[in-house]
C-alpha cells in the first residue's frame, strides 16, 4: 500500500521535470534564436555595431606602411611594455613618459584579407548565442520568480555582461565611450529579449523547491 502510494505520488512529479526540461531546451534555442536575429539587426539595420568606429584617414598609406612593419597576424600594442621580463626603473620610467605623451593604441591586423560574410562567421555565432540562450535558460531554471521577476534576471545578465566586458576597456585602455555604449545596447536589449521568450518557460514551480529541500 505504501509503495503504491509513493508511487502515485512521484508520478507527477517525474512528470513535471519532464515538462521543465522541455521547456528549458525551448527557451534556450528560442533565447538563441532571438539573440542570433538581434544581433542581425543591430549591426546590419541599426548604428549599434558603428558606435565608436570610424574610417581610418589615409587608410591606403597607412595600410601600406602596415604591410611593411608587420608580417604576422595579431593584436599590437604601443607603446610596449614586456611584463615577462624585469624592468628596470629607468625602462620602466621611459615606457611611462611615452604613454602619458603617446600616441596610444591597438592594431588588429591581418596581413591577408577573408570573406567578411563567410558562413562559418554566422555559424559560430549562432552555436554561441544558442549555448549563451541555454545556460541561462538552465540559470533561470533554478528561481520560482514571476514573470517580471525572470524578465528582470534575464535583463540583469546582459547588464552584467556589459559592465564586466566593455567597461573595463573604456576605462583602462580609452575605448570610446560611444563604441561602449553601442556594446551595452547590444547586449542589453538583446538579453531583454532573449528574457521575453525565457520568461514564460523553465522556472521551477515552489512545489518542486519545496520537494527537492525535503
Amino acid at each position: 500500500m505504501k509503495i503504491e502510494s509513493l508511487s502515485v505520488v512521484c508520478r507527477p512529479a517525474v512528470k513535471e521535470r519532464g515538462e521543465q526540461m522541455k521547456n528549458i531546451l525551448l527557451g534556450g534555442v528560442l533565447a538563441g534564436i532571438v539573440l542570433f536575429v538581434w544581433g542581425g539587426v543591430a549591426h546590419m539595420l541599426l548604428p549599434v555595431g558603428k558606435m565608436g568606429m570610424q574610417e581610418l584617414p589615409h587608410s591606403t598609406s597607412v595600410a601600406y606602411a602596415l604591410d611593411l612593419a608587420l608580417e604576422d597576424a595579431g593584436l599590437y600594442v604601443f607603446p610596449w611594455m614586456d611584463a615577462d621580463k624585469d624592468m628596470s626603473k629607468k625602462a620602466l620610467a621611459e615606457w611611462e613618459e611615452a604613454y602619458r605623451d603617446g600616441p596610444v593604441g591597438f592594431i588588429l591586423y591581418r596581413p591577408h584579407g577573408s570573406d567578411p560574410m563567410a558562413s562559418r562567421l554566422f555559424v559560430i555565432q549562432f552555436v554561441t548565442d544558442l549555448a549563451a540562450g541555454l545556460l541561462v535558460a538552465v540559470l533561470l531554471s533554478f528561481t520560482t520568480l514571476g514573470f517580471l521577476g525572470r524578465l528582470a534576471f534575464v535583463t540583469a545578465i546582459g547588464v552584467f555582461s556589459w559592465m564586466t566586458s566593455s567597461i573595463p576597456w573604456w576605462n583602462w585602455y580609452g575605448f570610446p565611450a560611444d563604441f561602449v555604449a553601442g556594446a551595452g545596447i547590444y547586449m542589453i536589449v538583446g538579453w531583454f529579449l532573449a528574457g521575453l521568450v525565457l520568461a514564460p518557460l523553465g522556472a521551477r514551480s515552489k512545489r518542486q523547491q519545496a520537494g527537492e529541500m525535503l
